[in-house]
């Protein structure tokens, strides 16, 4: 495993970046092949994320996650055991703020009998905000993401969550042609448009353009699985387990794409 970090200032563009996958799409010659580096996210259970020699989708490791009812934890940023989720997530430490478009891509491996609900989203990758707009609902704030890529029913989906308004939603891919395998996701947002775009496996998936997108202070990401009011399924939700590989981030979809001859590890 590659280790060490690059902090680098690009133009003023990047308020923090430690990741060199970022720094080899701007910087010519500079490998890319570094897991980001980062924390775990309101999850410390000694189950719940591990690095493993297998499977893989290129190169030696890979990022092992397993979410098991009632797996909640708390700190000065939430408590999710108070507020009806359950989560194992990565939060890269990676930050960048409005006025640039930015590439997130990693490769997930669901195992056949990866169990869903259907009335609850297992959610795999966000694109989150600081400072941005609140929503209010029984007594409570929260502070939604741009958007989450979520597990649910039949369906791998997107949400784009949208102020005062509906949230938009689009179907990416059936869940019963992903077990089992891995399949690479990339996703683009700019938020002049605003605009994300989905591709799995080299096809594009869905675009959405111009919802109602108040500009917050920093955007930053996270993948693994998170359940948001899993009292919804009406009792203890099953164990999930997923696998992610190659996780990179980068101003392009080219930057971001799996290089089996110079892996993320």
């Amino acid at each position: 495993m590659t280790r060490g970090g690059v902090a680098v200032s690009v133009g003023g563009m990047f308020r923090r970046l430690a990741v060199l996958s970022l720094c080899a799409a701007l910087l010519p010659g500079l490998s890319m092949a570094q897991r980001l580096p980062g924390a775990r996210s309101l999850s410390d259970t000694p189950w719940g994320y591990a690095i493993v020699a297998s499977p893989t989708r290129a190169g030696a490791e890979s990022q092992r996650f397993e979410l098991r009812a009632g797996d909640c934890g708390a700190n000065n940023g939430g408590d999710d055991c108070t507020r009806d989720r359950e989560r194992t997530e990565f939060r890269p430490d990676f930050e960048w703020t409005p006025g640039q478009e930015i590439w997130f891509g990693f490769s997930v491996l669901l195992p056949q009998g990866f169990p869903v609900s259907d009335q609850v989203n297992t959610t795999l990758a966000q694109i989150h905000q600081r400072g941005g707009p609140e929503r209010r609902a029984g007594g409570r704030v929260s502070h939604p993401p741009v958007m989450q890529i979520e597990a649910r029913g039949d369906w791998l989906s997107v949400t784009v969550h949208v102020p005062d308004a509906p949230n938009i939603h689009r179907n990416l891919m059936r869940l019963a042609a992903m077990r089992g395998g891995w399949h690479d996701l990339a996703i683009g947002f700019d938020n002049r448009e605003p605009r994300l775009t989905i591709w799995i496996d080299g096809q594009e998936r869905a675009v959405v353009t111009g919802w109602a997108a108040p500009l917050p202070d920093i955007y930053y990401l996270k993948y693994g699985l998170y359940r948001s009011f899993v009292s919804r399924h009406g009792g203890p939700m099953a164990t999930q387990i997923a696998w992610f590989d190659e996780v990179r981030v980068g101003p392009t979809r080219q930057s971001v794409r799996v290089d089996a001859s110079n892996p993320v590890d």
